[in-house]
Formats: C-alpha cells, structure tokens, sequence
C-alpha cells in the first residue's frame, strides 16, 4: 500500500465508461496513484457528482478528465428504450425519473458533460480544469473535444 495522502492521489479525477474495453490508466498511460478513476456507464457526468465531490472533499482536485468512447453500449440504445427496457426486466425497481445517460454521439454527450460540470461556479473558483475527450476504441485514438 502506498504512503500517498489523498490530496496526492485526487489531483486527477478521471470519469469514463464502465467497458472493460476502456482502461483509462492504459491510454491515459497513468502511474500508481496518478489520478482517481471513477467509473459508469457511459461515464457520464450527473450520476458520478456524488463521487467528483467526496473525492474533491477528500483531495485538492486540478484537473477533470471526462471520457466518452466510440461503439459505447449506452450508444445501443435510446434513452425511452433504456427506460422500456429496464422497467420490463426489474419492473421492481422505481428510479423516480432518473436518467440513464444514453449516448447518441460522444462528442455531443462529453461537450454536455463537461458543460454541466463547468456550470457549477465553484469549480472554476477552485480553478479546477475540466477537459472532454473521446477516445476511438476500435483505434485507440484520444482526441480533446472540449
């Protein structure tokens, strides 16, 4: 186990897609402790907050990289159809009106993100970076969109 503090490890956050395809440390080329990962599908931006801000709240964050990726399964379908679709295979569960994030393209969906996270005021006191990329699976080409 390292020694790093938290202010250390959380300069970095780094929010992208929860497929195994998409291994950050790897394209990022990151080393131990380098940046925290937070991970979802889509990697969007709105359900992973709670996790940007305990992060910020335990570090001192410069810098939030947003991914989305080409050929994503949040791209498969759209946003009613995820909604169709998960009520019928857990029709137990209610997600009160919650989102799941559908992507249609990802540089629009990681412009928005990046947007939504850029609105919060705080962040840019804090002068906190907040960059989108897309990242091509198929290639492994990273492009900056935002």
């Amino acid at each position: 186990m390292s020694s790093q503090s938290a202010e250390k490890i959380a300069s970095i956050i780094e929010l992208s897609c929860a497929d195994p395809r998409i291994t950050p440390e790897k394209f990022l080329g990151l080393e131990f402790a380098e940046a925290a990962i937070i991970r979802n599908a889509g990697g969007r931006a709105r359900p992973a907050l709670p996790s940007l801000l305990a992060l910020d709240t335990l570090g001192n964050t410069g810098t939030i990289v947003v991914i989305h990726h080409t050929d994503c399964g949040m791209s498969h379908y759209s946003e009613s159809e995820f909604q169709d679709r998960s009520k019928t295979k857990h029709p137990e569960i209610d997600l009160h009106g919650e989102e799941f994030g559908a992507i249609v393209e990802p540089e629009k969906t990681v412009k928005q993100d990046v947007e939504y996270l850029r609105s919060f005021e705080s962040w840019g006191k804090a002068d906190v970076e907040i960059v989108g990329l897309v990242l091509d699976t198929f290639s492994g080409i990273l492009k900056r969109v935002i």
